[in-house]
């Protein structure tokens, strides 16, 4: 059985490479090393992933997310499928935070990587949306104005956290 496997391979690979070709000659543009560059990071993520399948060590899943997410950008927006030349860190901050996220979701009990995420893509979001004129309102005004409220959510988070914890001591 593992022979026939192993037969299948070369066939399925000479197939591949054929379509390959023959999209080549068909689209000359098609697969210029200019656009089909980003696939060697995806699929550099993809194989971490699989890598982290099988295994109980699930640290890799952090670089598999960016690097396939980067690749996967970079893919759409070499073939012209979305139209995003400039301004690319707001692009990167949504990638950095979809990667604490698969974080989490590989080990929910590791929660604490929720905060970078929350403010990675928060504000690659915020950003993105300014920068295709969704949100007209200036961030960095809104920011420099504010910041004390955001002093007073943490500071009422810890009042809070504290009481519950005080709560619970009284009650044992």
């Amino acid at each position: 059985m593992s022979s026939h496997k192993h037969s299948i391979w070369p066939g399925l690979i000479l197939i591949l490479i054929g379509a390959i070709l023959l999209i080549h000659k068909l689209i000359p543009d098609a697969f210029s090393w200019s656009k089909i560059h980003p696939l060697i990071f995806m699929a550099l993520g993809v194989l971490l992933y699989v890598a982290i399948l099988g295994r109980q060590n699930k640290g890799a899943v952090f670089p598999a997310t960016i690097l396939f997410l980067l690749g996967l950008f970079y893919f759409v927006r070499n073939y012209d499928i979305i139209d995003y030349y400039d301004e690319l860190w707001p692009v990167l901050s949504i990638i950095l935070g979809l990667a604490f996220v698969s974080i989490f979701i590989t080990k929910p009990a590791n929660w604490g990587v929720l905060i970078p995420a929350g403010i990675f893509l928060f504000l690659g979001v915020v950003f993105l949306l300014r920068k295709f004129y969704i949100i007209y309102w200036d961030v960095w005004d809104l920011v420099s104005d504010y910041w004390p409220v955001i002093l007073i959510i943490i500071g009422g988070g810890i009042i809070l956290g504290s009481l519950k914890r005080h709560r619970v001591h009284l009650e044992k």
